[in-house]
Protein backbone atom coordinates (compact mmCIF):
# COMPACT_ATOMS: atom_id res chain seq x y z
CA UNK A 1 0.00 0.00 0.00
CA UNK A 2 3.01 2.31 0.61
CA UNK A 3 4.25 1.93 -2.75
CA UNK A 4 0.47 3.12 -4.19
CA UNK A 5 0.42 6.44 -2.00
CA UNK A 6 3.96 7.17 -3.22
CA UNK A 7 2.53 7.05 -7.04
CA UNK A 8 -0.45 8.95 -5.94
CA UNK A 9 1.55 11.58 -4.31
CA UNK A 10 4.11 11.80 -7.09
CA UNK A 11 1.41 11.21 -9.90
CA UNK A 12 0.02 15.01 -8.66
CA UNK A 13 3.25 16.88 -9.09
CA UNK A 14 4.13 15.58 -12.61
CA UNK A 15 4.27 18.02 -15.17
CA UNK A 16 2.98 17.15 -18.87
CA UNK A 17 6.19 15.56 -21.31
CA UNK A 18 7.06 17.05 -24.63
CA UNK A 19 4.08 14.46 -26.08
CA UNK A 20 1.51 16.07 -24.57
CA UNK A 21 2.03 19.92 -24.32
CA UNK A 22 2.39 19.56 -28.19
CA UNK A 23 -0.64 17.69 -28.55
CA UNK A 24 -2.46 20.61 -26.39
CA UNK A 25 -0.91 23.37 -28.23
CA UNK A 26 -1.23 22.12 -31.66
CA UNK A 27 -4.49 20.65 -31.43
CA UNK A 28 -6.38 22.77 -28.82
CA UNK A 29 -10.00 21.85 -30.26
CA UNK A 30 -9.26 19.36 -33.14
CA UNK A 31 -9.67 16.20 -32.94
CA UNK A 32 -7.19 13.53 -34.28
CA UNK A 33 -10.05 10.60 -34.91
CA UNK A 34 -11.68 8.68 -37.69
CA UNK A 35 -14.82 10.91 -38.70
CA UNK A 36 -17.93 8.20 -37.43
CA UNK A 37 -16.31 8.94 -33.85
CA UNK A 38 -17.70 11.09 -31.61
CA UNK A 39 -15.11 11.51 -29.00
CA UNK A 40 -12.86 14.60 -28.39
CA UNK A 41 -8.80 13.86 -27.43
CA UNK A 42 -8.16 16.97 -26.10
CA UNK A 43 -11.18 16.58 -24.45
CA UNK A 44 -10.84 12.99 -23.01
CA UNK A 45 -6.93 13.65 -22.32
CA UNK A 46 -8.59 16.36 -19.74
CA UNK A 47 -11.16 14.35 -18.31
CA UNK A 48 -8.74 11.37 -17.77
CA UNK A 49 -5.97 13.75 -15.85
CA UNK A 50 -8.86 14.46 -13.69
CA UNK A 51 -10.07 11.72 -13.35
CA UNK A 52 -7.01 10.12 -12.09
CA UNK A 53 -5.33 12.86 -9.92
CA UNK A 54 -2.91 14.55 -12.26
CA UNK A 55 -3.62 17.54 -11.08
CA UNK A 56 -0.55 19.80 -12.09
CA UNK A 57 -1.04 17.97 -15.91
CA UNK A 58 -4.50 19.27 -15.94
CA UNK A 59 -3.30 22.64 -14.89
CA UNK A 60 -1.14 22.97 -17.17
CA UNK A 61 -3.07 21.29 -19.90
CA UNK A 62 -5.77 24.32 -19.71
CA UNK A 63 -2.96 26.68 -19.67
CA UNK A 64 -1.58 25.24 -22.90
CA UNK A 65 -4.52 24.79 -24.48
CA UNK A 66 -5.08 28.80 -23.98
CA UNK A 67 -1.85 29.83 -25.76
CA UNK A 68 -2.85 27.27 -28.38
CA UNK A 69 -5.91 29.14 -29.33
CA UNK A 70 -4.40 32.22 -29.20
CA UNK A 71 -1.57 31.19 -31.82
CA UNK A 72 -4.21 29.66 -33.90
CA UNK A 73 -5.91 32.97 -33.98
CA UNK A 74 -2.95 34.78 -34.30
CA UNK A 75 -2.09 32.60 -37.52
CA UNK A 76 -5.55 32.96 -39.15
CA UNK A 77 -4.94 36.99 -38.13
CA UNK A 78 -1.86 36.84 -40.00
CA UNK A 79 -2.95 34.80 -43.02
CA UNK A 80 -5.59 37.19 -43.89
CA UNK A 81 -3.07 40.15 -43.56
CA UNK A 82 -0.79 38.23 -45.61
CA UNK A 83 -3.64 37.55 -48.25
CA UNK A 84 -5.24 41.00 -48.63
CA UNK A 85 -1.96 42.38 -49.00
CA UNK A 86 -0.92 39.91 -51.68
CA UNK A 87 -4.43 41.06 -53.68
CA UNK A 88 -4.15 44.61 -53.20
Amino acid sequence: MEKEDFNKMNRKDKPLNTKEWLTFFFLPFLTTKPIWRNDNFPQSELERFEKYGFEKKLEQAKKTQKLGKLFWFGIMIISIQIILELTN
